[in-house]
């Protein structure tokens, strides 16, 4: 389905497990750079259970900012998957994700996420009972290219189109390429063409020139970005024609999140918060002089870590 011209693409903020919890919806909230709809991490479900840890259910029941947000779900088992789905369903989210991405070997070992591109009989019985059950607008799907090379997209893309998914969102990478190697616009674009529902870019978005980029190449219905919202939440007011951020602006940005992490731990320590912070910083050493990207990896006090986020940046702005 090619984008309207005329319309806004849309822009989404990328599900990473650990990164993008509510600390980090409440931050962008405070600072005014929202996306369309969140997504959370993936609920892994299992034939036993689904494991619905507490930083993810907050996502949902405490967003602050009243936007659409997916519950993603990662599994194996279709009729495992359909329970946890309507479970989720209960919930104050918009509908379900199915997540036929994530290359961690521990979620492919059992044969969920990426796994899955390996797997088609398995991925189509699964796309079939979830589109059956799920309400109109409420099936959507992320994925990867394949497990080894581009050329087996076309075939994942025939499953997935079968099951008539709402959203379709394409992480322009194989599981062997992991983060790594450039992310393949033909393949997104072909998914434009071929799918009869919005398609997502997903991969490598970090500036305004990025984006740009992927909707001239492969003209999807927006982005999904995840480690260049991270490293610069204003992108996504760069992306609708605002301003980039000043220095004083990335430096609240810092404040700000650091203040949301230390406020969601279960048992506070200083290390320990330094440590969550950490998971954020990985996005954003690049941006600091590598004296304060030593430091900061070290830190293990918050005032000194406030200190070193307010001295240490080197740009006055990551565009």
């Amino acid at each position: 389905m090619n984008r309207d011209p005329e319309q806004a693409p849309i822009v989404a903020l990328a599900p990473m497990q650990d990164v993008t919890d509510l600390a980090f919806m409440r931050t962008l909230t405070r600072i005014r750079c929202l996306p369309d709809f969140w997504m959370t991490p993936y609920f892994r479900s299992t034939r036993t259970t689904c494991v619905m840890p507490d930083d993810l259910l907050l996502c949902i029941r405490e967003n602050p900012s009243g936007l659409p947000i997916w519950a993603q779900l990662a599994g194996s088992s279709a009729s495992s998957l359909l329970r946890d789905a309507e479970s989720l369903m209960q919930l104050p989210i918009v509908g379900i994700n199915l997540n036929v991405g994530c290359p961690s070997p521990l979620v492919n070992r059992h044969g969920a996420g990426a796994a899955l591109l390996k797997n088609l009989p398995l991925l189509r019985e699964i796309t079939q009972v979830l589109r059956a059950q799920l309400p109109r607008g409420a099936w959507s799907v992320k994925c990867r290219l394949g497990w080894e090379n581009p050329e087996e997209f076309s075939k994942v893309l025939d499953v997935l189109c079968a099951s008539r998914p709402d959203l379709l969102i394409v992480h322009a990478r194989t599981r062997k390429q992991l983060y790594a190697g450039k992310p393949n616009r033909a393949a997104v674009q072909l998914a434009v063409q071929r799918a009869n529902c919005p398609v997502l870019a997903n991969g490598d978005v970090q500036s305004e020139d990025d984006a740009r980029d992927w909707l001239h190449e492969a003209h999807p219905a927006g982005l999904m970005i995840g480690r260049g919202l991270v490293r610069n939440p204003y992108l996504l007011r760069r992306l609708r024609g605002g301003s980039a951020p000043s220095p004083q602006e990335m430096q609240e940005y810092y404040a700000i999140l650091l203040e949301e992490t230390g406020l969601l731990l279960k048992r506070y320590t200083p290390a320990g918060h330094c440590n969550r912070m950490k998971k954020f910083l990985a996005f954003c050493y690049a941006d600091f002089s590598a004296e304060a990207e030593y430091a900061l990896r070290r830190c293990t006090d918050p005032m000194e870590m406030s200190r070193l986020l307010e001295s240490g940046r080197q740009f006055p702005s990551a565009s």
